[in-house]
C-alpha cells in the first residue's frame, strides 16, 4: 500500500509541477485533482485553451491535456466528474468546443470519451524531432 500511495503522491506532485509551468502560459489553463475520502489523490485532469483543435467549429477551443485516474479507482465516475469541472470552466471562458485525444490503441479511453459525449473527429499521426 505504501508503494501505491507513493505513486499517487508522485503523480499529484508531478501534476502540481506541471500546473506551475502551464499557469505561466498566456493561454488560459485549469487543473483539478480528485481525492479519496482519506485525502489520497486518485485522479486529475487539466485543460487549456488552444488556438486550434481538430473538429472545432471556431478556432479557439478548450482541450483536455491530461486525464488520469488511479487504476483501483476507475469505473467509479471520477473521470466524468473531473470532466464536468473542465466543461464548466470552458463555458465560463466563452468556448463552445472541448477537444481531447487518446492513443489509437486505447480502446478503453475511446469508449469513455464516447460515453461522455465526445465524437471521433479525426485520426492523425504525430511527428516530432529534436532540434540541435
Amino acid at each position: 500500500m505504501l508503494a501505491k500511495l507513493h505513486q499517487h503522491q508522485s503523480a499529484a506532485g508531478e501534476f502540481e509541477r506541471e500546473l506551475a509551468v502551464f499557469t505561466r502560459l498566456p493561454e488560459p489553463y485549469v487543473g483539478f485533482v480528485a481525492f479519496s475520502e482519506d485525502g489520497e489523490p486518485v485522479g486529475l485532469i487539466d485543460a487549456r485553451v488552444r488556438n486550434f483543435a481538430e473538429g472545432a467549429p471556431n478556432l479557439r477551443a478548450a482541450y483536455v491535456e491530461d486525464l488520469w485516474v488511479a487504476p483501483e479507482h476507475r469505473g467509479k465516475g471520477i473521470a466524468t466528474e473531473l470532466l464536468g469541472h473542465v466543461e464548466r470552466w470552458a463555458r465560463d471562458q466563452g468556448l463552445d468546443w472541448l477537444g481531447s485525444d487518446a492513443r489509437p490503441d486505447n480502446a478503453e479511453s475511446h469508449k469513455w470519451h464516447r460515453a461522455n459525449g465526445f465524437d471521433e473527429v479525426e485520426r492523425l499521426v504525430v511527428f516530432g524531432k529534436l532540434l540541435d
